[in-house]
This record gives C-alpha cells, sequence and structure tokens, in this order.
C-alpha cells in the first residue's frame, strides 16, 4: 500500500498523527512560492553559491602550490575553505565549470542524494512508494528551508544528510532479517565521510558505538582519508588545519537570537558560550553511554536517530542550513513510533515542522511582532528560548533518547563499575 494511502488509513485511530502530517506536507509543498514572495520582497537572499567560491578557491590554491589555509588579518578564517585537506579532492572537479553551473551540479547531486539516501530509507522501513509520493518527496525536499538555505549557498549540508541517509539505509538493511553485513561497514565509512568533512557532525557517529563492524569501517575509512591527505596535500597544510580548528569560529560564542539572520542557529545561546560547551560535552556523553548500553538491543537504528536528531544541540557550532539532519533522524524516531503501541508519531512530524520554519519563524518573533505587540521586549528576551530549530531538535533527541533507555542494559554500566573496582 502507498504511503500515502497507509497514512489515510490512520485518521480513525491517530487523528492528531494524520493531520500533523498532512499539515507539515502541505507546508513544504508550498513554501516553494513563499521562497520566492519572501526573495521578492527582498527578505530572503538569492542563490549566490557564496562557499562555492571557498571551496574553488582552495581548488585554485592547490593548483598553484599556495596554502589552503589562509588567515585574514583578524586572525580567523571567516569566508575561507574551513573542511580537510582531502576534501579539496571532492570539490576540485566543480572548478572545471563556469561557477554557477557548478553550483547548480553541486546542489543537483546534494539533492539527488539526499532524495535517493530517503528513498532508501523508507524502503529499508517495509514501505512502498508510489511514482507520485517520490515526486512529491523530491518537492517537499524543496522546500525545506534549511535545504534551500544550504542550496543557496552551495553549502555541504544537503550533500552529508544524504550521505548519512545512506549510511541510515544499509544500517537498517544489515540489521534485519540477517541482512548481508556488508552493508554494516558501508554504514560505518559512510558515517565518517560525514563526520570528517564537518568535525562537528561527530555525534552522528553515536550508533557507531553500537557495533563493532560499524565502529572498525569508520576509523579504518577515517585512517585511509588521512593517508590520502597525508599523501597528496603534506604535512604543513594539516597543521595548518589544526590552527583552523582551534579558531573554531569562537566555539560557541555569538550573536543574540534577537539580532536576526536566516542562517542563524544558536540552541543554547541561553547559557552562556562556556557552560554550554559543558552542557553539551556532558549531553554527549549521556548519548555515547545510551548508544553503548543499547548495543545489541534492537535499536541501532533509533541510537542512529538520537546521534543525528541530537547533533544540532551537542554540536560547537553549527548554522539553519545544517538542520537537514533532521529530516534521516525524524524518520527513524518517526518509524520508531508507528511500529510502537502508543507510540508519539505526531512528535517527529512536528520536529520537521518546526526545523522547516525555523529561519523565517524566528524572524516573525524578533523582527515583526516586537513593534506590533505591547510585550515585543518580552518576546525578544525569550528569544534564545523561542528559536523552533532548539525544539525540533530536543523532540527527536528526548524521544529517541527515552525509546533507548527503555531498552537499554543498564546492568553493563554496574557490570563496569564493579569491574573497575576489582581492578583498584
Amino acid at each position: 500500500m502507498p504511503a500515502l494511502h497507509r497514512l489515510w488509513a490512520r485518521r480513525q485511530r491517530q487523528p492528531r498523527f494524520v493531520a500533523a502530517s498532512l499539515a507539515v506536507l502541505a507546508v513544504l509543498l508550498a513554501y516553494p512560492a513563499i521562497q520566492w514572495w519572501l526573495q521578492s520582497a527582498g527578505i530572503a537572499g538569492e542563490f549566490r553559491f557564496y562557499d562555492l567560491g571557498a571551496y574553488r578557491s582552495a581548488v585554485s590554491a592547490w593548483h598553484a602550490g599556495d596554502p589552503l589555509y589562509v588567515p585574514n588579518d583578524d586572525g580567523g578564517y571567516h569566508g575561507s575553505y574551513l573542511y580537510p585537506p582531502v576534501y579539496v579532492l571532492l570539490f576540485a572537479p566543480l572548478s572545471e565549470l563556469p561557477f554557477r553551473q557548478a553550483g547548480v551540479a553541486w546542489n543537483a547531486l546534494s539533492v539527488a542524494l539526499l532524495w535517493g539516501g530517503l528513498q532508501a530509507v523508507v524502503a529499508a522501513y517495509g514501505c512502498r512508494l508510489a511514482w507520485y509520493e517520490r515526486g512529491l518527496l523530491l518537492w517537499a525536499i524543496l522546500g525545506f528551508h534549511p535545504v534551500i538555505l544550504s542550496m543557496r549557498l552551495a553549502q555541504v549540508s544537503v550533500f552529508l544528510a544524504g550521505v548519512l541517509s545512506v549510511a541510515l539505509a544499509a544500517l537498517i538493511y544489515a540489521d534485519r532479517d540477517d541482512g548481508d553485513q556488508r552493508l554494516q561497514y558501508l554504514a560505518g565509512a559512510a558515517t565518517a565521510v560525514a563526520g570528517t568533512v564537518k568535525l562537528v557532525y561527530a555525534p552522528t557517529g553515536a550508533h557507531l558505538l553500537a557495533n563493532r563492524r560499524r565502529f572498525a569501517a569508520a576509523v579504518l575509512t577515517g585512517v585511509a582519508l588521512l593517508a590520502v591527505s597525508l599523501g597528496v596535500f603534506g604535512v604543513d597544510t594539516h597543521r595548518a588545519y589544526l590552527d583552523v580548528l582551534a579558531w573554531g569560529k569562537g566555539w560557541g560564542g555569538g550573536r543574540p537570537p534577537s539580532l536576526w539572520l536566516p542562517a542563524y542557529f544558536r540552541p543554547l545561546y541561553v547559557l552562556g558560550g562556556t557552560l554550554s560547551l559543558v552542557v553539551k560535552l556532558g549531553l554527549s556523553a549521556v548519548v555515547a553511554a545510551l548508544a553503548w548500553l543499547a548495543a545489541g538491543e534492537g535499536v541501532d537504528d533509533t541510537v542512529f536517530g538520537l546521534g543525528v536528531g541530537a547533533t544540532p544541540l551537542l554540536a560547537p557550532r553549527l548554522y539553519t542550513q545544517d538542520l537537514t539532519l533532521v529530516l534521516p533522524a525524524a524518520v527513524v524516531v518517526l518509524a520508531t513510533e508507528l511500529r510502537r503501541d502508543g507510540g508519539y508519531p505526531t512528535v517527529p512530524v512536528l520536529a520537521v515542522g518546526l526545523a522547516a520554519v525555523h529561519a523565517y519563524g524566528l524572524y516573525l518573533l524578533v523582527e515583526v511582532l516586537p513593534d506590533r505587540l505591547p510585550f515585543g521586549e518580552t518576546l525578544l528576551d525569550a528569544a534564545p528560548m523561542l528559536q523552533p530549530g532548539l525544539w525540533a531538535a530536543v523532540l527527536l533527541a528526548v524521544l529517541a533518547g527515552w525509546r533507548i533507555a527503555e531498552s537499554a542494559d543498564f546492568g553493563r554500566l554496574r557490570y563496569g563499575l564493579d569491574s573497575n573496582r576489582s581492578h583498584s
């Protein structure tokens, strides 16, 4: 039965889930027209492919034998290439095309990978998509604002969400009915790629702690990438890259959400820079512990959803375009809830809706409503807690974490503590 027919068949049993799903789908399908209107009104920016310029500059520097990482006058690296040296090879073919055609090609590749990856995930869960539903899925992806923002910049976020979707599909197929365990290696390798392009995506690797094959594949992939990178770019370039990591865009600080930008996303801004990093490290430890405690309990896909869904909360700094991670995470959590009696499938649907409206929902809260409401100043003060993307990530992380905790073997933790005492 096609997916939409399955959804409609639930209208009597789960009316709120069906209504929320149809409402979010309607927003996603209508949003490209809304984006065009915002752009024509001068609120949304145009497709200028700014980040593509940084990638092409890095390729040109490599070809000319110049340094890849050159600090600005203020000592930072804003506006320049910020990824590991080896990924210059990924962008090298784009330098053969004119600038705008290169941006279109990169976006087409990225969206196609995400579209195909999500279809593979849906199929892995045993849900058939009719031909017109595949078209609706593509249009819905193009109506998800974090995807649009990433495309406007020719950023890598959509591409990485696609890579992680492929990793998720491989994981599900490998775990289902004693499938081909080689797919575990594919899941680990794909996760390693996503987590090394953007090192702040490290929490997406939580599921690696639940399976030795995936973990080994991720480690070997990372070592292979490093070996290629050192062989092509040399040691000095990697030392310069360590300076880029040390700079780290301020590692958690930044402007308040009340000073709006479409790419702005600071989920723990209210805690301040230092405290937010401490909290993120603590929450990262909780995610890692849950992944380890739930190993072998049949919830590896939910562990994947937890790691990917929590990454916007745990990473030192991400932007609105990185909320593309919500898409594969929401599919996992939705599948988890649908296969349970008394589950909460409406929660991941709401998470997708909140992530979709994060940028311009926040714009409404801090730029439009304060001058029109008597409590406008209070609204501005509350902006850090009202970021829609914050609650999208919280909903996914909390629900996935709860389900994993229900399945986790906490006896392992007690055994580990007893073992440590016996050795001391």
